[in-house]
């Protein structure tokens, strides 16, 4: 695993974050979206996301040891669906090309369940598009269970 450091999120990492976004709209999502569409959703949620944060939520950048932004994790609060629980919310985890497959992302879940306990949550929930295997997958590996299934129908 490489040597980074994770820091809370700065004013001047918004472009940083913002740079990230066609990595995220690019991943496998539903074959009835294009490029175009996932890219509006994409820069949708980010803003609306960065727009109104909760003082409890938090906003972590990896940084390499030799000063280079790796990538980076959004967690808020939220409820659960089922009993209206406060349980915490990986809202946007996201890590530059040359990040990938090195630890990171891990370390960053973990920093991410670190936050929720200390929150009092039980719970750590995400929402990932089904197509996505890789990051299906990665979350599959550490621990994380589907409970809904949202089902679409394209007419």
């Amino acid at each position: 695993m490489q040597a980074i450091e994770l820091r809370a999120a700065r004013p001047e990492d918004r472009d940083f974050l913002h740079s990230l976004s066609p990595r995220l709209s690019g991943v496998p999502g539903p074959a009835w979206h294009d490029l175009k569409a996932m890219e509006g959703f994409q820069d949708r949620y980010m803003a609306a996301t960065f727009a109104n944060v909760d003082p409890s939520a938090q906003t972590l950048v990896a940084w390499s040891a030799d000063g280079k932004r790796l990538g980076y994790i959004h967690v808020r609060p939220f409820k659960d669906g089922v009993t209206d629980e406060p349980c915490g919310y990986v809202s946007l985890l996201a890590l530059t090309e040359d990040a990938e497959g090195k630890g990171i992302a891990h370390r960053m879940m973990e920093a991410a369940e670190t936050w929720a306990r200390a929150q009092g949550y039980r719970f750590l929930c995400l929402d990932v598009f089904a197509d996505n295997r890789h990051a299906v997958e990665f979350y599959e590996r550490r621990g994380f269970q589907t409970e809904t299934l949202r089902m679409v129908k394209p007419l």
